[in-house]
């Protein structure tokens, strides 16, 4: 499998926990969106540069499975 670096997981655990959330842009998000842990919900503030995401079903599924967390 993959390992996700600790900045990553936090913002996993973080959309687990709040729901769909806006970031911007970054290679973190853009490597977690490849490995189909997250996706763009479609929304985004061209004010502050951020799209919003949210996880998938896989990335509840890499949470429960690799890091114990429900």
């Amino acid at each position: 499998m993959y390992k996700l670096p600790p900045g990553s997981l936090y913002r996993l655990r973080t959309l687990a926990q709040t729901g769909a959330r806006f970031y911007q842009v970054s290679g973190y998000m853009r490597r977690m969106e490849v490995l189909g842990l997250i996706e763009a919900t479609g929304r985004t503030d061209p004010g502050s540069k951020t799209v919003e995401y949210r996880i998938t079903d896989a990335g509840r599924a890499e949470l429960e499975e690799r890091h114990g967390l429900s």
